[in-house]
């Protein structure tokens, strides 16, 4: 069967150039890639909208601010471990998230 493949791709490898089934492999893996980085989840704008939605300057409407945050920033942590493996180095278990002071341990 790898025999009459191979004949097969010899019988045709001159009707289609190297550099055009080259393109189509670069452009497929840059895509891949590409829509792996757009989708990756970017906290910022949702910080944004919690910004401008959580409204007051007194301490209350600060703190819900900062506490929403801290919890988009620990979510994003959650699921970056379970993704990348640089990640997953850097907190292996809670208690490394915990002791970096991302949450706290009642958490845990």
């Amino acid at each position: 069967l790898f025999e009459k493949l191979s004949m097969y791709c010899d019988k045709y490898a001159e009707q289609i150039p190297v550099t055009f089934v080259l393109g189509f492999y670069v452009t497929l893996v840059v895509n891949r890639w590409w829509n792996q980085f757009v989708n990756l989840p970017w906290p910022d704008r949702l910080m944004f909208h919690i910004s401008s939605c959580v409204q007051g300057k007194d301490e209350y409407g600060r703190l819900l601010r900062r506490t929403m945050v801290r919890y988009v920033n620990l979510t994003s942590l959650l699921i970056f471990r379970s993704v990348s493996t640089a990640v997953c180095k850097r907190f292996p278990t809670m208690d490394h998230v915990v002791e970096a002071g991302v949450c706290s341990a009642k958490f845990d």
